[in-house]
């Protein structure tokens, strides 16, 4: 059973408790308001975000359809040899944004020394599976092959993300793997969403301060309305028949998350391949818990010890 919730965290629940969500289509109207419920305040005001020691840079990259914003954070401690990290925001694959994972793609940057490239993906329902998927690859594949105009190494190239954009940093691994291209020497997943197909007990366990079912099941029709390719690992990668040759990672948990056993289950399955894997169990957070590290300070020091060891990991390949 989940351990009691940080404080903070529970204050936050108690003063905004939830009001009944029935998304039943995904039309307009309910798009835009779970867009707005997966947003953060203040974060799209510029004079409101913290400074940042070194330097941020808005750019367009390219992608096979075309080119998609991203933003990139080279802080000034970097440190050699020049390490990078494509990230991938969460939302449900339906909304988040570069502002919204803004903060915490300025910590990761800043407490692991590394260059971050936040990608702006394409979002459902407008642009459904595999869309979001090609757009973050495509992004990767830049990062590499302008590793030199950049100052980092190729081969020092990690994925992360948070949710959703975790789901999109593994598959993005798994096409790496498949194509041998670009090198992927690192996977940091937060909290991420790996099956479409199956059940787990942190589902039921969960659901009452976790993502509501309701509101899974609208984000899931969303991304994935062809039922079908919900089995592609692509997808699910908790899937994916191989895991022989994935980089290694650290996947981070939430105690009182929906997707909880999910997470935890596809670092086994890692294990299991033979990949060197850290699976930690954040006790009392909930699910986008690295979203809140400006307010709750215990957030905070659990995605700082990701960053860092994410920096150490990288530095570390031969």
């Amino acid at each position: 059973m989940p351990q009691p919730l940080d404080p903070l965290i529970q204050a936050q629940i108690d003063r905004s408790p939830r009001a009944p969500f029935v998304l039943p289509d995904p039309a307009p109207p309910a798009i835009e308001l779970a867009r707005a419920m997966r947003s953060r305040d203040g974060r799209n005001d510029a004079a409101l975000r913290p400074a940042f020691a070194g330097q941020i840079t808005e750019l367009l990259v390219p992608v096979r359809w075309g080119s998609v914003p991203a933003r990139m954070y080279r802080p000034q401690n970097i440190q050699a040899p020049g390490c990078a990290v494509a990230f991938f925001h969460g939302g449900g694959f339906i909304g988040g944004d570069l502002d919204s994972h803004d903060q915490l793609c300025r910590e990761i940057a800043l407490v692991s020394g590394t260059l971050v490239l936040s990608v702006a993906y394409r979002l459902a329902p407008e642009a459904p599976f595999p869309a979001g998927l090609e757009d973050a690859y495509d992004a990767t594949l830049w990062l590499a092959a302008n590793a030199s105009v950049l100052g980092i190494d190729a081969g020092r190239i990690a994925v992360a993300g948070d949710s959703a954009g975790a789901n999109l940093a593994t598959a993005v691994a798994l096409l790496a793997k498949a194509h041998a291209t670009p090198k992927i020497a690192f996977q940091l997943l937060l909290y991420p969403k790996l099956d479409f197909i199956n059940e787990y007990p942190s589902h039921a366990e969960n659901s009452a301060i976790g993502i509501p079912q309701a509101i899974s099941q609208f984000f899931d029709d969303c991304y994935l309305p062809d039922r079908p390719q919900r089995s592609n690992p692509l997808a699910s990668p908790i899937l994916a028949p191989d895991l022989h040759g994935m980089p290694p990672g650290l996947i981070i948990s939430a105690d009182a998350d929906t997707l909880r056993d999910e997470a935890e289950a596809y670092g086994h399955a890692l294990r299991l391949a033979g990949i060197d894997v850290a699976i930690i169990r954040a006790i009392g957070q909930v699910h986008g818990f690295a979203t809140m590290i400006d307010a709750v300070p215990s957030a905070r020091l659990i995605t700082q010890t990701a960053a860092t060891m994410l920096g150490y990991a990288l530095r570390s390949r031969p």
